[in-house]
């Protein structure tokens, strides 16, 4: 079956179908179902039911489904009454869980598949002899880059360590091959541009006509990475490869992400899209942040701020898009020398600066410009190295993986491994090890403290994110620790493999269970199938798509988590008290875990008591004016700014487009946007917009009125709930699984179904004390108070059932 490449769902091979969005739930557009064939309509209802099972069952005798809470955390507001599980054990009657009914929107009248087919482009036979000409001038472009760079380098037009600048380059690291990678596509890209001049292509045939054409016919031959070789292992590779056998670079770290639909560059090829389908400028990103993305003061006190903190835990395990430092000295790129826009001709080229010259915040603190740089690229392996337009790398594993705990390469897993008995490093206190790059990897010194090492270099980042990191490590290390006991003849290797393995597991069933029901509603988990089960395996393993990342969920959808984000930090003593702290001071520096102890127990939990921002348009001051704010500056980057550019950078499809694909009508005017987007949001955009096409998906996105019982908007539910559900069924090591190799066996599976949020904390805090059962939900519902964490109300998995496992 040869389907299209750009579809608006998951299921069916490669290409993905979604349904139009049912009505019944209680507002105007909600995520359909994913289909299965490769154009052919069936009932949606009667597919589900075959298809996707379900977690749950009948109710048994007597009209209780008595459960521990955290079996149902996804229908806590359904409970009604308590019950007892046995032994004293109090539980929960837990709502039987059904399947979501589908139904067309209103207006639509039929319930029809939308699909967006790949861009079909005629091109001719071009001459080989002039292919290879316009593959070496590509290379010569490239080499002239690195004497740039060494001008640059020379004129001390280099990024300054202590800039805010410096703090955004500093949050992450990028590994030797993917600096090789990311040099080889841009040589391609260039050649493909080159292509486009010689042969006078439009830009729709250097785009995607060049697509059809393989790199591995020419020259550049040798610039095409290479597909891994593979073994039938029990577990994961560390750089994700083989994980689908049949493709083995699929969710391989250094790939390229994936998109829905096709880019938007002005060029066709790389150029951002900057202007408006009138003919116009776009408005100045800044403009947008400053008019509609504005800070107002609006806590949501249904969900504490771990809803937030695992998003961004998450997001660094699924996603990263580095941007370059100089090629051969690793300085960084300075677009803007002493806050002012570099002169052409001392302009690197991968220079996009943000324009704030205007700006009320930024021009009287001496600042015209913001420096911006664009996202490195990446090729795929075998027939996916072609010409045309450009892919950005992602740089961690594609899956759901733990990356964020053990690296995405080999090398990355290697550095963190201690050697002995299964465990990781750590550093004094039972924290992070110390990273040995200490100059170049964040901005502790200026704050007496040292940099952390983990699987992602974003590690210092922030505070909540440095604990949650802690917490992780010594979750691995805890479950490493039971495992050699159980079974003191493993070797070192045995008792790492087998804890990695259960501790994905664990962050996998916390994630579908507990956490992404709140982001999309357990409705839109059944109509998208990845509701988690109470019992037995599921078998939904499809190696037939590609689970990689999409770019339209990392660059824009997941980044919902921003709004969320409070500015002023709430931290809590086992005594009661409450200090605050500004999160402005503490970016890219772990001093505050670091040099005072308690404070790990104080944001734990923080992640337990405080509320997050509700999912809105407004955005703390602490990430528009001030993000990697240094004690050398009075101001930071904008971290909505760069979301907008960088969405552009990318060639992100414009929000009406990605409304489209996600079933909603084409708006043709600003009006027809408040269907989702409030009337005075819609107005401020028709202010700043010229056109309803111009809005960009971000921003669209984050306007969005949340769905009945989810906390995103319709679009961008649409898009992360694609993405989790082909992160679970193009996943052949996905937890749940029966008849794989990783497989569990199902004794083990229902013991990784008892792990919890709560019970994760409880185990690795100091000295936490209590906690409510579903730690990403406040403690407002009568059955979810807090419990004293040895309490079995809290389950804790029996890694008895690991003695004497064969591995």
């Amino acid at each position: 079956m040869n389907c299209p490449r750009y579809t608006a769902g998951f299921f069916g091979g490669v290409r993905r179908h979604l349904a139009t969005p049912p009505a019944r739930f209680g507002y105007p557009g909600a995520p359909g179902v994913l289909r299965a064939s490769c154009g052919q309509g069936h009932d949606a209802a009667g597919y589900l039911r075959k298809e996707l099972g379900g977690g749950g069952g009948a109710a048994p005798a007597g009209g209780c489904n008595c459960a521990p809470l955290v079996a149902c955390a996804a229908e806590l507001n359904q409970i009604q009454s308590a019950c007892n599980l046995g032994g004293g054990i109090q539980g929960v009657c837990c709502p039987v869980r059904t399947l979501a009914s589908i139904a067309p929107p209103k207006g639509t009248g039929d319930n029809r598949i939308l699909t967006a087919s790949r861009v079909q482009v005629r091109m001719g036979n071009l001459d080989t002899g002039k292919v290879n000409q316009a593959c070496e001038k590509g290379v010569n472009v490239v080499s002239g880059f690195k004497q740039l760079e060494q001008n640059l380098v020379s004129n001390g037009i280099v990024i300054q360590r202590g800039s805010p600048a410096a703090g955004h380059l500093r949050v992450f690291t990028v590994s030797n091959r993917v600096k090789r990678q990311d040099q080889d596509a841009l040589t391609i890209l260039m050649a493909s541009q080159n292509m486009v001049n010689d042969f006078s292509l439009t830009p729709q045939q250097g785009g995607h006509g060049l697509r059809n054409m393989e790199v591995s016919n020419t020259v550049l031959a040798d610039r095409c990475p290479r597909n891994p070789s593979c073994t039938n292992s029990k577990y994961r590779t560390a750089d994700g490869s083989c994980n689908n056998q049949r493709n083995p670079a699929w969710g391989m770290s250094g790939t390229p992400l994936q998109r829905i639909l096709p880019p938007t560059y002005a060029d066709g090829l790389m150029a951002p899209r900057t202007q408006s389908v009138t003919g116009s400028a776009l408005p100045n990103v800044r403009a947008i942040g400053s008019n509609v993305l504005v800070d107002v003061d609006n806590p949501d006190q249904s969900f504490t701020s771990s809803v937030m903190q695992w998003a961004q835990f998450l997001d660094h395990d699924l996603t990263h898009s580095p941007f370059p430092t100089m090629t051969d000295n690793n300085q960084g790129i300075e677009c803007c020398p002493n806050g002012q826009t570099a002169p052409e001709n001392q302009r690197h080229p991968r220079c996009w600066p943000i324009d704030v010259s205007q700006d009320p915040f930024y021009r009287p603190r001496g600042q015209t410009c913001m420096n911006f740089i664009r996202s490195m690229l990446a090729v795929g392996p075998g027939s996916a190295c072609t010409f045309g337009y450009a892919e950005q790398v992602n740089q961690l594993t594609h899956w759901l993986d733990g990356s964020m705990v053990y690296g995405s390469t080999q090398d990355e897993l290697i550095a963190l491994r201690t050697g002995q008995n299964g465990l990781m490093k750590t550093s004094g206190n039972n924290l992070l090890p110390i990273n040995p790059r200490q100059g170049s990897e964040c901005e502790a010194e200026e704050r007496n403290a040292r940099c952390y090492q983990a699987g992602d270099s974003r590690v210092n980042e922030q505070p909540g994110l440095t604990a949650i990191h802690v917490v992780w490590l010594r979750e691995h290390n805890r479950v490493a620790r039971d495992l050699q006991t159980l079974n003191p003849t493993w070797s070192d290797e045995q008792v790492f493999q087998e804890a990695r393995r259960i501790v994905i597991a664990e962050l996998q069933h916390i994630t579908y269970n507990e956490w992404l029901p709140i982001i999309v509603g357990p409705n839109f988990m059944q109509s998208f199938g990845i509701s988690t089960r109470t019992n037995g395996y599921s078998f939904d393993y499809n190696p037939n798509f590609n689970p990689s990342t999409n770019n339209e969920f990392s660059t824009a959808a997941f980044r919902f988590g921003h709004t969320l984000v409070q500015g002023t930090l709430r931290l809590f003593s086992a005594a009661g008290q409450v200090s605050n702290i500004q999160l402005r001071d503490h970016f890219n520096s772990p001093h505050l875990i670091q040099n005072n102890p308690p404070a790990l127990d104080m944001i734990i939990r923080s992640f337990t008591r405080l509320a997050i921002q509700q999912f809105d348009p407004f955005i703390t001051q602490d990430l528009t004016n001030h993000l990697f704010q240094t004690p050398r500056f009075n101001f930071g980057m904008d971290l909505m700014s760069l979301n907008i550019h960088r969405g552009r950078d990318h060639g992100i499809a414009t929000y009406n487009d990605m409304r489209q694909i996600c079933g909603l009508p084409r708006a043709r005017n600003f009006n027809d946007i408040t269907d989702q987007i409030p009337a005075q949001i819609a107005a401020n955009l028709a202010r700043i917009y010229s056109s309803v096409d111009d809005i960009d998906f971000f921003v669209g996105g984050i306007t969005e009125r949340p769905v009945s019982g989810g906390l995103l908007g319709w679009t961008f539910l649409c898009v992360v709930g694609d993405q989790f559900a082909r992160l679970k069924k193009g996943d052949r090591f996905f937890y749940d699984l029966g008849g794989q190799p990783g497989s569990f066996s199902e004794p083990q599976l229902q013991e990784i179904r008892r792990s919890s949020w709560a019970r994760v904390l409880c185990d690795n805090a100091d000295n936490l004390g209590e906690v409510q059962p579903l730690a990403f939900m406040q403690s407002n519902n009568r059955f979810n108070q807090p419990v004293p964490c040895n309490s079995p109300q809290i389950p804790r998995p029996n890694l008895q059932l690991w003695r004497g496992e064969r591995v």
